[in-house]
């Protein structure tokens, strides 16, 4: 990036250690960090089954939609990529549940 684009990464916000993110209780979302928007997995879009690329592509469109609604007011787009995205979030944590109490079945077998 540096050499082709003059850019250089000035400091590491985040850092990833294993392959999947680790999820925070309740799925926690981090949507934003200042007027930088988050989609996808790094947003922590998460799906425990192993599926990931339809929720980065559904909250990716979510952010591109909320900046395009709202482009000459700043400071609402960060709360309509917020409320475009209740659905997914509400759906990713359904799904946590469901496999968190899978686990605890799991546990009471072994």
């Amino acid at each position: 990036m540096e050499e082709k684009h003059h850019l250089r990464i000035s400091r590491q916000t985040k850092e990833e250690k294993w392959l999947m993110p680790y999820i925070r209780p309740e799925c926690r979302v981090d949507y934003t960090v200042g007027r930088i928007l988050f989609a996808g997995e790094v947003a922590g879009f998460l799906n425990p089954m192993g599926e990931g690329i339809s929720a980065g592509m559904e909250s990716g469109y979510c952010a591109a939609s909320a900046v395009m609604e709202h482009f000459d007011n700043p400071e609402t787009v960060q709360e309509a990529y917020r409320q475009g995205t209740g659905n997914l979030k509400s759906y990713m944590q359904r799904q946590w549940s469901l496999v968190g109490g899978m686990a605890g079945t799991f546990r009471e077998m072994g």
